[in-house]
Formats: C-alpha cells, structure tokens, sequence
C-alpha cells in the first residue's frame, strides 16, 4: 500500500482515503493498485465491520486520470483492458464483498468516481458534491459497471440521460433522484459515515455478507432469490452469531456478535 490510499481504523471501521488532492485524487494506475490492495486488505480483515470510502482535500476523485489514457502510439485496447481490471475486481469486493461499503463524497464525483459510489451500499454526500457521467464525452461508455448499478439506484430513464448527456448533478437533485442516500453539510460526511457505520452493528456480520451476495445476484426471478435462500438460510443458522442472536432477544440484551 502507498500513500496514494491512506486508511484509518475508527473502532470497527476501516477509513480508506484517496489521497492524491492536487489533482482530485484521479484513478491513476498507481491509484487503482493501491485502492485495491487497501480494499482487499479490509474486506477480508476480521476486525474489520465496515468500510468508508473517502477522498482527500474536499473532493472524492475526478475519475480517469486522462493524462494516461493518451498513448504514445495510438489506441491500445490491450493496455485499456489491463487498466480496468484492478477497477473491475474493486467493483465486485464493493458490490458483493462481505462488508457492508459506504462512500462519504465531498466535491468532485466524476466517471469512475461516480461508478464507485453508485456501486457503495450507502452514499452520503457533501452539499457541494457534484456527480458527473460524462464517459461519453471523451468517446466511451460508462464503465466500472455504471450501467449496471446506476439504474437500480435511480431509475433506467433517468440513467441514461445522466451517461447521454452527461451533465453534472449536484447535492439536492442528487438527493431528489436517489442517487444519494444522505444530503450533509460540506466537511461532515466522514462523521456521518461513521454515525450509520455503527447502526450497523446491530446486525450479524454473516448475515450482511449473506445479503450482499444475494443483492448483486439480483434482479432476477424469484425462484432464484428462493434458491439462494435455501442455500444460505441453512447455512446461517448453524453459526455462533445465530445462537448470539437468539440468546441476546430472549435475554432482552444488546446482542455481541463476532462475525462467527
């Protein structure tokens, strides 16, 4: 890990910041690498319940670092398909990763960076944020499975005429069309994200893990959510949480669990 991401425990919850801010904190090669590995490093970490994405300097990230998609040459979709693997893999590890993600976005949200929140579980956004979509503008389709969960939080109608005209939306329309879950005074996100963080505390670890994977298989038809359950349901019973949980609502008492 390098400095480009910096991550910070908050009793539970793992801070991960992207941290290049005099240029917006662009998704760089070297950026991607290390919020990957940082990413990976807290999803699988046991102390770990929840993770906060943020950015440095009063912005999340630009997006693209555009400098490094002009290649001496000419077009190299080898090279554009290496670039996207490490966003790629991040994108799956926040959609359907075992912990619960919230994106805590002050200023700048732009192509990828818009992508990576829309991926989060929980968005919580600054009133000066400023969301934008405009891969297109450069000759590109929206990436980082932008067309995937875009539409679940807002709509297809309103999905498509963000990425065909690509045109900013700020906090309150962000916050009309759900594109955001929470509007918040500017510098307080990381405080709020910590704030819904602990709400999470109240539910078994597995059992969010389980609901995740569920979610990012989905939609699709019933018989296929009834199949998952039938898979997990068995499973999550047979767990410490589980018996934790039990003993916790007939003892009338705030329930410990481990994750277990």
């Amino acid at each position: 890990m390098t400095d480009l991401v910096l991550r910070e425990t908050r009793e539970d919850v793992a801070v991960l910041t992207m941290n290049d801010p005099t240029r917006l904190n662009p998704l760089s090669d070297a950026m991607r690498a290390a919020l990957l590995e940082a990413f990976e490093t807290a999803a699988f970490d046991d102390a770990v319940r929840t993770i906060v994405l943020a950015g440095a300097g009063g912005n999340f990230t630009a997006g693209a670092d555009i400098r490094q998609l002009i290649v001496p040459g000419g077009p190299d979709p080898a090279r554009s398909r290496r670039r996207l693997t490490p966003l790629h893999r991040l994108i799956e590890l926040i959609a359907g990763g075992p912990k619960p993600v919230i994106a805590a976005v002050e200023g700048a949200a732009f192509g990828a960076g818009l992508s990576i929140a829309a991926a989060t579980d929980f968005v919580i956004a600054g009133e000066d944020v400023r969301f934008g979509a405009a891969f297109g503008k450069i000759g590109l389709t929206a990436d980082c499975g932008l067309i995937w969960s875009l539409p679940q939080r807002i709509g297809r109608t309103l999905a498509r005429d963000l990425m065909f005209t690509g045109r900013p939306v700020k906090g309150p329309e962000a916050l009309a069309i759900g594109l955001i879950d929470q509007l918040v005074p500017p510098g307080t996100t990381l405080e709020a994200a910590l704030a819904k963080a602990a709400a999470y505390r109240g539910v078994a670890p597995l059992a969010i893990a389980a609901m995740k994977s569920a979610f990012v298989q989905g939609p699709g038809p019933l018989s296929d959510a009834l199949a998952l359950e039938r898979q997990q349901q068995p499973m999550l019973s047979m767990t410490q949480d589980h018996a934790e949980g039990l003993a916790a609502f007939t003892e009338k008492r705030a329930a410990g669990f481990t994750g277990r």
